[in-house]
Protein backbone atom coordinates (compact mmCIF):
# COMPACT_ATOMS: atom_id res chain seq x y z
CA UNK A 1 0.00 0.00 0.00
CA UNK A 2 3.18 2.16 1.00
CA UNK A 3 4.57 1.65 -2.37
CA UNK A 4 1.39 2.42 -4.53
CA UNK A 5 1.08 6.05 -2.74
CA UNK A 6 4.57 6.60 -3.16
CA UNK A 7 4.21 5.50 -7.16
CA UNK A 8 1.24 8.04 -7.06
CA UNK A 9 3.08 11.11 -5.43
CA UNK A 10 5.74 10.58 -8.20
CA UNK A 11 3.62 10.30 -11.30
CA UNK A 12 1.62 13.19 -9.90
CA UNK A 13 4.41 15.21 -9.56
CA UNK A 14 6.01 13.70 -13.03
CA UNK A 15 2.45 15.52 -14.45
CA UNK A 16 2.68 18.73 -12.96
CA UNK A 17 6.41 19.26 -13.66
CA UNK A 18 5.73 17.84 -17.25
CA UNK A 19 2.63 20.70 -17.01
CA UNK A 20 4.12 23.68 -15.53
CA UNK A 21 7.72 23.37 -17.26
CA UNK A 22 6.03 24.60 -20.46
CA UNK A 23 4.08 27.14 -19.30
CA UNK A 24 7.03 28.76 -17.46
CA UNK A 25 9.28 28.91 -20.58
CA UNK A 26 6.70 30.43 -22.27
CA UNK A 27 6.23 33.26 -20.11
CA UNK A 28 10.01 33.31 -19.82
CA UNK A 29 9.95 33.61 -24.13
CA UNK A 30 7.09 36.14 -23.95
CA UNK A 31 8.78 38.21 -21.41
CA UNK A 32 11.79 38.29 -23.71
CA UNK A 33 9.78 39.01 -27.01
CA UNK A 34 8.25 42.23 -24.93
CA UNK A 35 11.47 43.15 -24.14
CA UNK A 36 13.21 43.24 -27.57
CA UNK A 37 10.28 45.14 -28.96
CA UNK A 38 10.74 47.78 -26.53
CA UNK A 39 14.24 47.84 -27.65
CA UNK A 40 13.36 47.95 -31.65
CA UNK A 41 10.94 50.97 -30.50
CA UNK A 42 13.38 52.65 -28.91
CA UNK A 43 15.99 52.48 -31.65
CA UNK A 44 13.23 53.85 -34.49
CA UNK A 45 11.04 56.30 -32.27
CA UNK A 46 11.54 59.97 -33.57
CA UNK A 47 11.31 62.94 -31.11
CA UNK A 48 11.23 66.66 -31.00
CA UNK A 49 13.94 68.54 -28.61
CA UNK A 50 14.37 72.08 -28.14
CA UNK A 51 17.49 73.72 -27.03
CA UNK A 52 17.82 76.97 -25.89
CA UNK A 53 20.65 79.69 -26.09
CA UNK A 54 21.57 83.35 -25.44
CA UNK A 55 23.08 85.64 -27.92
CA UNK A 56 24.34 88.80 -27.20
CA UNK A 57 23.38 91.48 -29.66
CA UNK A 58 25.39 94.47 -30.27
CA UNK A 59 24.79 97.86 -31.81
CA UNK A 60 26.44 100.47 -32.37
CA UNK A 61 25.28 104.42 -34.00
CA UNK A 62 27.36 107.35 -34.64
CA UNK A 63 26.24 110.73 -35.15
CA UNK A 64 28.44 113.84 -36.61
CA UNK A 65 27.06 117.45 -37.11
CA UNK A 66 28.90 120.63 -38.11
CA UNK A 67 27.84 123.69 -38.22
CA UNK A 68 29.68 126.73 -39.69
CA UNK A 69 28.33 130.42 -39.26
CA UNK A 70 30.17 133.18 -40.97
CA UNK A 71 29.12 136.93 -39.76
CA UNK A 72 30.38 140.39 -41.52
CA UNK A 73 30.86 143.12 -40.33
CA UNK A 74 32.22 146.21 -42.99
CA UNK A 75 35.47 144.99 -44.33
CA UNK A 76 35.86 142.21 -41.41
CA UNK A 77 34.51 138.23 -41.46
CA UNK A 78 34.00 135.52 -39.22
CA UNK A 79 33.42 132.45 -39.42
CA UNK A 80 32.95 129.51 -36.41
CA UNK A 81 32.34 125.88 -37.01
CA UNK A 82 30.89 123.54 -34.48
CA UNK A 83 31.50 119.73 -34.64
CA UNK A 84 29.65 117.51 -32.46
CA UNK A 85 29.96 113.96 -32.51
CA UNK A 86 27.04 111.51 -30.62
CA UNK A 87 27.92 107.94 -30.19
CA UNK A 88 25.66 104.97 -28.80
CA UNK A 89 26.06 101.45 -28.15
CA UNK A 90 23.48 99.23 -27.41
CA UNK A 91 23.76 95.65 -26.07
CA UNK A 92 20.83 93.36 -25.90
CA UNK A 93 20.66 89.89 -25.21
CA UNK A 94 17.85 87.96 -26.74
CA UNK A 95 16.92 84.01 -26.46
CA UNK A 96 16.62 81.95 -29.33
CA UNK A 97 14.96 78.34 -29.73
CA UNK A 98 16.16 75.75 -31.68
CA UNK A 99 14.50 72.59 -32.48
CA UNK A 100 15.83 68.91 -34.08
CA UNK A 101 14.52 65.98 -34.53
CA UNK A 102 16.33 62.46 -33.08
CA UNK A 103 16.10 58.92 -33.98
CA UNK A 104 16.42 56.47 -31.26
CA UNK A 105 17.04 59.94 -29.23
CA UNK A 106 20.54 59.28 -30.27
CA UNK A 107 20.96 60.25 -34.16
CA UNK A 108 20.03 64.03 -35.72
CA UNK A 109 18.27 63.51 -38.78
CA UNK A 110 17.61 65.93 -41.32
CA UNK A 111 13.89 67.54 -42.65
CA UNK A 112 14.62 65.06 -45.97
CA UNK A 113 15.36 62.39 -44.03
CA UNK A 114 12.26 62.86 -41.85
CA UNK A 115 9.57 63.68 -44.24
CA UNK A 116 10.65 60.38 -46.30
CA UNK A 117 10.65 58.48 -42.28
CA UNK A 118 7.11 59.46 -42.02
CA UNK A 119 5.62 59.08 -45.70
CA UNK A 120 5.15 62.91 -46.77
CA UNK A 121 5.80 62.47 -49.83
CA UNK A 122 4.02 65.61 -51.37
CA UNK A 123 6.45 67.95 -48.81
CA UNK A 124 9.01 65.74 -49.13
CA UNK A 125 8.91 66.51 -53.25
CA UNK A 126 8.79 70.55 -52.94
CA UNK A 127 11.68 70.36 -50.20
CA UNK A 128 13.66 68.24 -52.64
CA UNK A 129 13.04 70.74 -55.40
CA UNK A 130 13.74 73.96 -53.34
CA UNK A 131 16.74 72.95 -52.20
CA UNK A 132 18.10 71.56 -55.60
CA UNK A 133 17.56 75.48 -57.05
CA UNK A 134 19.55 76.78 -54.26
CA UNK A 135 22.45 74.33 -55.18
CA UNK A 136 21.96 75.43 -58.41
CA UNK A 137 21.89 79.13 -57.63
CA UNK A 138 25.01 78.64 -55.20
CA UNK A 139 26.80 76.85 -58.24
CA UNK A 140 26.65 79.71 -60.52
CA UNK A 141 27.46 82.26 -57.62
CA UNK A 142 30.77 80.24 -57.38
CA UNK A 143 31.06 80.12 -60.59
CA UNK A 144 30.77 84.25 -60.37
CA UNK A 145 33.41 84.09 -57.34
CA UNK A 146 36.28 82.15 -59.12
CA UNK A 147 35.40 83.74 -62.83
CA UNK A 148 35.97 87.30 -60.86
CA UNK A 149 38.83 85.89 -59.05
CA UNK A 150 40.77 85.17 -62.10
CA UNK A 151 39.71 88.26 -63.80
CA UNK A 152 41.12 90.71 -60.93
CA UNK A 153 44.16 88.32 -60.83
CA UNK A 154 44.82 88.49 -64.12
CA UNK A 155 44.12 91.98 -64.92
CA UNK A 156 46.72 92.99 -61.74
CA UNK A 157 49.49 91.07 -63.70
CA UNK A 158 48.90 91.92 -66.95
CA UNK A 159 48.35 95.78 -66.34
CA UNK A 160 44.59 95.89 -67.66
CA UNK A 161 42.58 98.90 -67.98
CA UNK A 162 41.13 99.64 -64.17
CA UNK A 163 37.25 98.44 -65.57
CA UNK A 164 38.54 95.33 -66.22
CA UNK A 165 39.54 94.32 -61.99
CA UNK A 166 36.40 96.81 -61.42
CA UNK A 167 34.09 93.92 -63.76
CA UNK A 168 36.07 91.24 -61.77
CA UNK A 169 35.62 92.47 -58.07
CA UNK A 170 31.26 93.34 -59.18
CA UNK A 171 31.34 89.45 -60.21
CA UNK A 172 32.71 88.30 -56.99
CA UNK A 173 30.69 90.62 -55.08
CA UNK A 174 27.65 88.97 -56.97
CA UNK A 175 28.92 85.93 -56.00
CA UNK A 176 28.90 86.13 -52.41
CA UNK A 177 25.85 87.75 -52.24
CA UNK A 178 23.79 85.52 -54.01
CA UNK A 179 25.50 82.15 -52.07
CA UNK A 180 24.22 83.88 -49.13
CA UNK A 181 20.67 84.57 -50.16
CA UNK A 182 19.99 80.68 -51.24
CA UNK A 183 22.26 79.25 -48.02
CA UNK A 184 20.10 76.00 -47.24
CA UNK A 185 17.68 76.70 -44.11
CA UNK A 186 17.97 75.19 -40.92
CA UNK A 187 14.41 73.57 -41.71
CA UNK A 188 12.29 73.77 -44.24
CA UNK A 189 9.10 73.16 -42.03
CA UNK A 190 7.57 74.23 -39.30
CA UNK A 191 7.83 72.68 -35.59
CA UNK A 192 4.24 71.89 -35.13
CA UNK A 193 3.89 69.75 -38.37
CA UNK A 194 6.78 67.98 -37.77
CA UNK A 195 5.45 67.36 -33.65
CA UNK A 196 2.34 66.24 -35.83
CA UNK A 197 3.94 63.76 -38.12
CA UNK A 198 6.11 62.32 -35.07
CA UNK A 199 3.28 61.33 -32.60
CA UNK A 200 2.19 59.71 -35.95
CA UNK A 201 4.84 57.74 -36.64
CA UNK A 202 5.31 56.53 -33.11
CA UNK A 203 1.96 55.60 -32.50
CA UNK A 204 1.70 53.21 -35.71
CA UNK A 205 5.58 51.91 -34.33
CA UNK A 206 3.50 50.46 -31.34
CA UNK A 207 1.17 48.95 -33.76
CA UNK A 208 3.26 47.32 -35.66
CA UNK A 209 5.32 46.22 -33.18
CA UNK A 210 2.08 45.01 -30.87
CA UNK A 211 2.80 46.98 -27.44
CA UNK A 212 0.32 49.63 -25.89
CA UNK A 213 0.04 53.04 -26.79
CA UNK A 214 1.04 53.96 -23.09
CA UNK A 215 4.41 52.75 -23.59
CA UNK A 216 6.77 55.08 -23.24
Amino acid sequence: MCYNIGMLKRIVASLLISTLLPLALFADEASDQEYIKKLTYQRNRLELVTKQREIDERRSYSYTDIDSYTYSYEAYAHTSTDISTQTLDRSEKKEVTDWYIYKGGLRQISDPEFLELVGAKTKLALVLKEEEQKARLRGFGNILIGTGLAVMLGGAAFSAPEGTTTAGALGMTAGFFLNAFNLSPQHYIEPDFAQEKIDEYNINLKRNLGLPLSNN
